[in-house]
């Protein structure tokens, strides 16, 4: 369940390194040996993301729409520790990464090696080697930062999202 997809890369993203053609978004952690840990975050720059209102892929200023990647499990606390993204980052994530895709349907199992100046994201070790969750696109005019058990979040508490589309969420087959 974890087939490779590359997508085209949109032009909007070709400032941007790429990894086996799949493009490395802006909050990704680098190696000092230069290997990124795609699936991983680093935690300066999302922060710097979620403050500065930065996409999370690109790394450039949101503009009207912002759109957050969320969990299943997320969506009733309103809010996610990941940056939001442009809609067309947005489109290409769901198209490119395997966990939000659908393709796979567990966690890794162990975490990546880090750097001795790198930390492992707040959730990995409940995360590790977990079922996956379905995913959601929520689009929205505006969100807020706040603290969410100790780490920023990007948090839409308080106001109605535009849109809250599935992107692995199906309901059983009943027919």
């Amino acid at each position: 369940m974890s087939d490779v997809i590359v997508p085209p890369i949109p032009l909007s993203l070709w400032h941007l390194p790429t990894v086996g053609g799949l493009v490395v978004p802006w909050i990704t952690p680098r190696t000092a040996d230069g290997r990124y840990l795609l699936g991983s975050v680093d935690r300066d720059r999302m922060g710097r993301a979620l403050l500065n209102r930065w996409c999370g892929v690109c790394g450039r200023p949101l503009e009207n729409r912002a759109v957050l990647m969320m969990r299943l499990s997320d969506l009733p606390r309103q809010c996610t520790s990941e940056p939001a993204l442009h809609p067309w980052c947005a489109a290409y994530t769901s198209k490119s990464c395997p966990m939000i895709g659908g393709r796979l349907d567990h966690y890794r199992s162990s975490l990546p090696p880090l750097d001795t100046n790198m930390l492992p994201a707040p959730d990995a070790s409940a995360r590790q080697g977990a079922a996956a969750e379905p995913w959601f696109a929520v689009w929205l005019a505006g969100y807020q930062i706040i603290t969410d058990h100790g780490n920023l979040a990007a948090s839409y508490a308080g106001t109605k999202p535009l849109r809250v589309r599935p992107i692995t969420w199906q309901l059983p087959n009943i027919l």
